[in-house]
């Protein structure tokens, strides 16, 4: 059941709330471990799911996408 979420999850984008490289973020009502693997992520930059492990989804700072990309999921 979580690789299906984890699935559902890959390239959906987000703002970090840190400028830390791992964190939390909830997508589709559930919550997730993150780590950025590219990039140097700081608060408001977006952050893409690009993969994922065992533990946490894998992310990338993007800058060509916004908010009004269908995969964009409000962080808290």
């Amino acid at each position: 059941m979580a690789d299906y979420q984890m699935k559902k999850a890959v390239g959906k984008i987000f703002r970090s709330q840190t400028s830390a490289q791992t964190g939390l973020v909830r997508i589709l009502g559930s919550w997730y471990d993150y780590k950025v693997v590219s990039g140097m992520p700081e608060v408001g930059v977006l952050l893409e799911v690009v993969d994922f492990t065992s533990r946490e989804l894998l992310v990338v700072v993007t800058y060509e996408k916004d908010e009004s990309d269908v995969n964009y999921v409000g962080s808290i």
